[in-house]
């Protein structure tokens, strides 16, 4: 039975349902699907393949019947072939490559994912096991929300529209609570300022009806000065309450991007491995201040019109019912309008949302980048890709602009119709029956009439604001409700490391697809200066970073002291641990603090000590303020080398047990080298170390080499042991030293 659950693309069609039902024999199972959009014959047809515990299924026109099956354990060899426009999946059955399924580059790590699955079952793989990656690689590409279709803020993500409003406003009550007492005061004021705005219609009834027939002079002054008392107050109430509002609205967003920023540091690297710097700071910035005015519109303005509304059609059925309905009339039309207009201008925000992330993410690429920019002359091809990106954020606002204007307008048409109806048959009253109609009757019920419409647009418009700050909160709280770091080993600080470092069967992979580390193990004893050597991708850093954790979500046990590296607190472990990057990151503040960001508590006598320890001491003194100069945006006006002087003396202030180098010399000149191969030297004494590095001179201090490649240990001991394998380790020395004598040769004929 093929089952209607099963994990796909894009839900089958029947008629491929019912043909994959007849082909499935007993103890069967269907495992996943995928929906394809080319034949073979690279035409736009409906295909579909379905894999299952035994076998391939494909469906498609070009195939004999319709239908083609290979079983797993026929299959010596699975691929998707890429080519232009579209790719097909190859199997080799019997010596033979066949072309089973084509489809477009839509579908194509899905169709990878088959590949790799049906290739793992013929080798023996467990289906199970198996199945989970497919079902990591379909999740990635979910992008749509199946149940309600709309598009998510990012693949896999939930959908904030299908999901409980009472969370979700229970979650942004939390910024509005501490200012509940202002938010009544400033309602308690809109109520009395709404009660005015309805007093001069009714005056104006009086004035038509009474005073002005009755030549009552005294009267007319009665009522001009207290039109003019009730202005006043209404304007000064208005006023107070305006700065009230204010301040509250100001507060909140700043509670809101306080929070936001700061549950930003506590989420793991995989959340930022997949999320722009651009889209976060336009979370920050922008999108806080959509959702802010969208609360006070709707904890406020929302309630004011709901009085308003619900005061105005009470006196208008007190004055005359008749022409209260008719003024009801097009309120049926505005609602339905609303609904349609909701429905349509929502994509076009989350749209509008999307392009002007991208624009975010241009500014935060090429700004810091400047220097390279302009190096290489690229200064109008970066103002060009500005432009087109700010061109597709202004197409989708303009279809947007389209929509949220239209519908406005026509909803002011229907309520001028309603208007006229009200003029019309009011005006007809008034001459055929006076005596049930006054002049000022009319005069002020077209006066109410003309406000009552007023809360019948806000309500119609309010979904324009309600789509845009939908989508706002929906990327906000796609940061606040992020899984952030797991400290498993809270509470359970250490003092000091001893240093002893084992890796025990770590597997690791960022997409639960791919393999990035498989089968790791080393033990590194207490002092040992390891080097870490590889080609680039090899797998270096990340051994690293899961050393750090920077990610949890390996499988295997690392352990520092014979203690799980998860069983230890997380702020604690880090603390012990001194990690200099290839790539030092300084921040726009003094030198001062750029070192002392390792102990904000450090006085100036250890950040001295740190700086001359790491070489750092002499040029810092060269610089105008010395420790007090103004470093630039990520440490402009240093160069590569006095950077990474300076996070070593940052590191060096730390005082860690572990040390960790990342290329700490990859780019600089030999005598730059030299200083910090000093500073690293004194630096490393007693301390267990680890040295990622492409410059195997880096490791003339090290007493153990691991070699990294393909995510597999291949190599491991000293320097000697590993030369006389002469495996990967004696080949990287043999090409490093050809590169050393040719750049010495070219340095002694002066030759460049």
């Amino acid at each position: 039975m093929f089952p209607d659950n099963i994990l796909t693309n894009v839900p089958l069609s029947q008629v491929f349902r019912e043909k994959a039902d007849k082909l499935l024999v007993n103890e069967e199972t269907a495992m996943f699907s995928i929906a394809g959009d080319l034949n073979l014959a690279g035409k736009y047809a409906s295909s579909a393949l379905i894999v299952t515990d035994k076998r391939l299924i494909v469906f498609d026109e070009r195939h004999k019947g319709g239908v083609f099956t290979v079983a797993h354990s026929e299959v010596e060899e699975s691929s998707v072939k890429r080519m232009y426009g579209n790719a097909i999946l190859k199997v080799k059955r019997n010596g033979r490559q066949l072309d089973i399924f084509r489809f477009t580059y839509s579908i194509a790590s899905l169709a990878d994912a088959a590949a790799m699955f049906t290739e793992n079952i013929a080798k023996g793989a467990d289906p199970a096991n198996e199945f989970e990656i497919v079902k990591a690689t379909f999740e990635k590409k979910k992008s749509v929300c199946p149940k309600c279709g709309r598009v998510l803020s990012r693949q896999g993500a939930e959908c904030i529209n299908c999901a409980s409003k009472g969370k979700l406003a229970k979650k942004l009550a939390k910024y509005i609570r501490p200012e509940l007492k202002t938010m009544l005061l400033c309602l308690g004021l809109s109520i009395i300022t709404t009660a005015m705005a309805l007093a001069p219609p009714y005056i104006t009834k009086l004035l038509v009806d009474s005073i002005i027939p009755q030549k009552n002079l005294r009267g007319l002054l009665f009522l001009v000065f207290s039109l003019l008392g009730i202005y006043f107050a209404q304007h000064s109430i208005g006023a107070v309450r305006g700065y009230f509002m204010r301040i509250t609205g100001d507060r909140i967003v700043s509670s809101l991007r306080n929070d936001i920023y700061e549950k930003a540091q506590y989420l793991p690297l995989s959340f930022y491995d997949k999320t722009s710097t651009g889209s976060v700071i336009s979370r920050v910035s922008g999108d806080t201040a959509t959702l802010q005015s969208f609360m006070l519109r709707i904890s406020q303005d929302a309630v004011i019109q709901f009085f308003l509304m619900i005061g105005i059609i009470v006196i208008m059925f007190v004055l005359n019912w008749k022409l209260t309905l008719l003024s009801l009339t097009p309120v049926p039309l505005v609602v339905i309008g609303a609904r349609f207009f909701g429905k349509k201008i929502a994509p076009i925000y989350r749209k509008i949302w999307r392009r002007w992330a991208a624009v975010s993410s241009i500014l935060s690429d090429t700004l810091p980048g400047i220097r390279v920019i302009k190096s290489f002359t690229g200064e109008q091809r970066a103002a060009d890709k500005f432009e087109a990106y700010n061109d597709k954020w202004l197409s989708q606002d303009k279809k947007a602009a389209v929509l949220s204007n239209v519908f406005p307008s026509t909803v002011t048409f229907f309520v001028t119709c309603g208007s006229l109806l009200i003029w019309g048959m009011g005006g007809y009253w008034v001459i055929t029956a006076p005596d049930k109609i006054s002049v000022g009757l009319l005069v002020s019920f077209i006066s109410y009439t003309s406000m009552f419409y007023g809360p019948i647009n806000f309500f119609a418009t309010l979904n324009d604001t309600y789509q845009s700050a939908l989508t706002s909160a929906e990327r906000i709280l796609d940061i606040i409700d992020a899984e952030p770091e797991q400290n498993f080993g809270a509470g359970n600080k250490v003092s000091r490391l001893k240093g002893k470092i084992e890796f025990r069967n770590v597997n690791f992979s960022f997409d639960r697809i791919k393999k990035t580390l498989n089968n790791i193990n080393f033990v590194i004893e207490p002092g040992d200066i390891v080097g870490i050597v590889g080609t680039t991708g090899s797998g270096k850093s990340t051994l690293v970073n899961l050393l750090m954790r920077f990610y949890d979500n390996y499988e295997g046990d690392i352990l520092v002291d014979d203690i799980n590296i998860k069983d230890i607190d997380l702020t604690s472990f880090r603390s012990r641990i001194g990690y200099v990057q290839q790539e030092p990151m300084m921040f726009k503040d003094t030198v001062f603090r750029n070192i002392s960001y390792s102990d904000p508590d450090a006085d100036v006598e250890q950040v001295i000590h740190a700086a001359d320890v790491a070489n750092a001491h002499s040029f810092i003194a060269r610089m105008p303020d010395a420790y007090d100069t103004m470093l630039g945006e990520r440490g402009v006006g240093l160069s590569g080398g006095e950077k990474q002087r300076i996070s070593i003396a940052r590191a060096v202030l730390k005082n860690p047990s572990l040390l960790i180098f990342d290329e700490a010399t990859a780019a600089v000149d030999s005598e730059t080298e030299h200083l910090i191969q000093q500073a690293i030297e004194r630096l490393i004494r007693g301390r267990t170390t680890l040295m990622i590095a492409h410059r195997l001179s880096t490791l003339r201090k090290a007493n153990k080499i691991i070699v990294v490649d393909k995510g597999e240990i291949i190599e491991f001991g000293s320097h000697d042991e590993l030369m006389a394998l002469e495996g990967k380790y004696f080949k990287l020395i043999e090409i490093q030293s050809l590169s050393e004598k040719i750049r010495e040769g070219k340095e002694a004929e002066n030759f460049e």
